[in-house]
């Protein structure tokens, strides 16, 4: 189902003008929203927890555009894919600066991001500059949709790690001073690391923090935020004073992981908007430390 509807999307994408195509897919985001029941009780338990208010209009009005900014991203994905459009204008000149600075340690750089703006059109422009990029990915149970998908990525320069084998091959990216792009916005409750994260406890995945504990290479909290709805314009926003601990362990692993989240709670405060998470984040029912 997944790989017709891509294939549909692609044959649709090829006849339709940019500025309509990207209206329309505004449009099937917004509408999604409602339609949606499962989805939308998420987005408003998240929404409601990062603005601060459970006031409905408020949380509806940042859910329906966050849906409808990430259906514009799976239009700026295919449209790379297709070759339709070239990559995006990216504002960023002294975030690349101070990431080569990191890379003269010679020790690679873990850079972790969350499903926030267009995180692949980011990876696409820091390959085009030359930067040895290596993604992992997770498998859609589809090999048709995986050659799409996974295929595109490797056309846009980046080197694709499947998850189910990824262990050997993120420390060699890393040995050899590359960069490692992670996702950490994915719940895993009795499996990850426990941080502080919009003032509530939640569990978030330890892998990027323990990898740069074990190679020494930096951890760089990154968000490619857009600047315009047609993506032809981003903008690059990191934290990079992130240096792995002198020694290693599990508090080092959850410092270096709650540092990453506050990093990534500043950008998504800052447009909250542009943040996809459409699963429930914090356990219900979890304590928030005394705070109300």
């Amino acid at each position: 189902m997944q790989y017709w509807g891509w294939r549909a999307g692609r044959a649709t994408l090829g006849r339709t003008p940019a500025p309509a195509a990207y209206w329309i897919a505004g449009g099937l985001g917004r509408a999604a929203y409602w339609l949606w029941p499962r989805g939308r009780r998420a987005m408003r338990a998240n929404f409601a927890r990062v603005l601060g208010t459970a006031e409905r209009r408020s949380v509806d009005r940042v859910g329906q555009a966050s849906l409808a900014g990430y259906f514009r991203y799976l239009l700026d994905f295919m449209r790379l894919g297709m070759g339709a459009a070239s990559l995006p204008r990216v504002d960023g000149e002294e975030a690349f600066a101070a990431l080569d600075r990191l890379l003269e340690r010679g020790r690679g750089a873990v850079i972790v991001c969350m499903h926030y703006g267009n995180w692949d059109a980011g990876a696409a422009c820091a390959a085009s500059r030359g930067y040895p990029l290596a993604v992992v990915a997770e498998g859609f149970g589809d090999a048709r949709l995986d050659e799409l998908v996974l295929g595109t990525r490797e056309q846009l320069g980046m080197e694709v790690i499947r998850m189910e084998r990824a262990g050997p091959s993120m420390v060699r990216v890393l040995r050899r001073n590359g960069l490692l792009a992670l996702l950490i916005d994915r719940p895993v409750p009795g499996q990850g690391v426990p941080v502080r994260f919009f003032g509530e406890t939640v569990e978030v995945p330890a892998g990027p923090a323990r990898l740069a504990v074990a190679t020494g290479a930096a951890l760089v909290p990154v968000a490619f935020r857009r600047v315009d709805g047609m993506g032809r314009r981003m903008k690059v926003v990191g934290d990079f004073s992130i240096v792995p601990c002198d020694e290693a362990g599990r508090g080092c692993v959850e410092t270096l992981t709650q540092r990453v989240m506050e990093a990534h709670e500043r950008f998504i405060r800052e447009q909250p908007e542009q943040w996809y998470m459409f699963r429930e984040l914090w356990q219900r029912g979890a304590t928030s430390g005394g705070s109300q």
